[in-house]
């Protein structure tokens, strides 16, 4: 990956606290003998090594002074640490998310590809701006009016990674249901469906949208909905991201993510193949112009 490739001060935190787990188990310390030495305690310290909490440069250096490290790999260290200062968009509206939300932000931004699947409901990365508001505005208590706008321009900037010269990798499995539920007024669901078409035609080389159709009976992801996350870095493992309609949540369980890759990859080999679920989205946007 070039130095210009997208990534994010949320990554490179998580990056730098597996780092300092390997220094630590590589010495058989504890966290509680750490944090006798550092002054950092085994909660924080924990935090830190999970990418969850940030850790300042004097800290650093009283876990490397404790690893004993070498000046290259300090230096390599504090480098990594310094781009996880950098303030990233996604800050602007914490207030309006859970931290499992504001990590998931952090952590797209800073992926290489994601691979979801969709069951009733286009994803986030691939709404129009008026699907998107008209998810927001269907009803659900924990959303206020006045906070709309701000939950529409996040969902706005995370599209960005589409773009550029290092864009995301997408691969997305829809089913049929997510293609016919109407969400607003007929017409958002039409430009919604113009605007996968569009998608497609502009960014397949990165973007694949596959569709799983009511005919195609019973997979492995039958019930569920998920995303998966893979980075650029060999340190970095996958993640799982699953939501409900008031809640998400982060998974890191390397069992968990094998096996629900593994089902992801047999539902995308079901699903209609590329050309046929593009025609499918197709036959779906022009049975929309009776309405």
């Amino acid at each position: 990956m070039g130095d210009d490739a997208p990534t994010s001060s949320t990554v490179q935190a998580w990056e730098l606290g597996l780092r300092l787990r390997e220094h630590r188990e590589r010495l058989g310390f504890t966290a509680a003998a750490v944090g006798k030495t550092t002054g950092i305690g085994g909660t924080n310290l924990s935090a830190i090594e999970s990418g969850k909490r940030r850790l300042t440069a004097a800290k650093l250096t009283d876990l490397a002074d404790a690893y004993e490290l070498p000046d290259d790999e300090r230096a390599d260290l504090e480098s990594t640490r310094a781009r996880t200062e950098r303030r990233e968009w996604w800050y602007d509206y914490a207030r309006l998310y859970s931290d499992d939300f504001l990590r998931l932000l952090g952590l797209e931004a800073g992926a290489e590809k994601v691979y979801e699947y969709a069951p009733d409901i286009i994803p986030g990365l691939l709404q129009t701006a008026d699907y998107a508001r008209a998810v927001m505005r269907a009803g659900t208590p924990y959303i206020r009016p006045v906070d709309v706008g701000p939950r529409l321009e996040t969902r706005l900037a995370r599209q960005l990674r589409l773009d550029g010269d290092h864009p995301l990798l997408l691969d997305v499995v829809l089913g049929e249901a997510a293609l016919r539920q109407w969400v607003g007024e007929p017409a958002v669901l039409r430009r919604q469906l113009a605007h996968l078409l569009e998608v497609l035609e502009h960014k397949g080389e990165h973007v694949r949208i596959r569709v799983i159709p009511f005919t195609a009976g019973a997979h492995p992801l039958l019930g569920s909905a998920l995303k998966i996350l893979s980075f650029p870095s060999n340190r970095l493992g996958d993640l799982m991201y699953q939501e409900t309609a008031i809640s998400g949540v982060i998974i890191d369980k390397r069992q968990v993510i094998l096996e629900s890759t593994a089902s992801f990859a047999e539902t995308f080999d079901r699903a209609l193949d590329d050309r046929a679920s593009r025609g499918f989205i197709d036959a779906v946007y022009h049975e929309m112009e009776r309405h």
